[in-house]
């Protein structure tokens, strides 16, 4: 039995992976913002005659300090984990930047500091796994450079949620060969997931105009996938995970690295930045 952390487990692709882990036995650590959701799913796991494999510990991963206190939790109930896969994201529109309690754009945030924190912070207890593993649940292969002087999109003069994602979507690809380059001498595999479209609660309720929710749900019904065909992928990485330190997937493809991450020299600068930007907030932060 492999002891599998989702971040972001309550809805969409994290909540029908979870369900699918506990059918195969697996112990399951749910990471989610809603108490009511994690008590649904503990009823669901109950019903699975899984209620003592799966444990929900309530989070918001928007913000950076959650997810230390997270990180630290865990370390207090296991010794290591096997498997770590980061799913949380918004999906709801908006045209007005917002930031977090810590001053963070919300989507950069939860997009990517929060997969940041996850990845090294638990970087601990994923080496003590025999074949640990990392699914970073993001979008490689979106086409587009990073903002380097404005990695918020603090500046971007007609901001939206979907900018912030697609360029969230970026960092994520630096932030898989940063963290593959610093964990070079162990052998935690990372992978960049695309799952393509997904018919998700979350996508077909992203726009708060009648017809716009009709148009998607019309849309995702002839192009999406159902979230239960949409995670075969990645519960084939849980069972046979790649050989290589970080790949990078778009459903059942594997992608080319070098298309994925046009300049491999960026990594460390990313690295820096990111470490600069958190600890304006977390003077204490350290990575392994």
């Amino acid at each position: 039995m492999r002891t599998i952390v989702i971040a972001g487990g309550t809805d969409g692709i994290g909540r029908e992976l979870a369900l699918q882990l506990l059918r195969n036995g697996e112990h399951v650590i749910i990471i989610g913002r809603s108490s009511e959701k994690g008590d649904d799913l503990r009823l669901e796991a109950a019903r699975l005659d899984g209620e003592d494999r799966f444990l929900f510990l309530k989070a918001d991963l928007s913000l950076v300090s959650e997810n230390i206190r997270i990180v630290n939790e865990v370390k207090h109930r296991v010794n290591d984990i096997d498997q770590l896969i980061l799913c949380a994201q918004s999906q709801k529109f908006n045209k007005v930047y917002r930031e977090t309690k810590e001053g963070f754009e919300h989507h950069f945030a939860l997009y990517y500091l929060s997969r940041f924190t996850l990845s090294f912070k638990f970087q601990e207890l994923l080496k003590r796994s025999a074949a640990p593993l990392i699914i970073n649940v993001c979008a490689p292969g979106v086409k587009g450079d990073i903002r380097w002087d404005d990695l918020q999109l603090q500046t971007e003069e007609s901001f939206n949620s979907i900018k912030a994602i697609m360029h969230g979507s970026r960092l994520n690809n630096q932030l898989g060969l940063a963290f593959a380059q610093s964990a070079a001498d162990t052998n935690i595999k990372y992978v960049l997931f695309n799952p393509g479209a997904v018919q998700t609660k979350g996508v077909m309720e992203a726009f708060s105009n009648k017809l716009l929710q009709i148009l998607v749900k019309f849309i995702y019904k002839i192009i999406g996938l159902p979230v239960q065909k949409a995670i075969e992928p990645i519960l084939h990485f849980i069972k046979l995970p790649p050989k290589d330190s970080l790949t990078a997937y778009k459903q059942n493809k594997k992608l080319d690295i070098a298309q994925v991450i046009l300049n491999k020299n960026q990594s460390e600068r990313l690295l820096r930045l990111t470490l600069e930007l958190i600890k304006r907030k977390h003077s204490e932060f350290k990575i392994n």
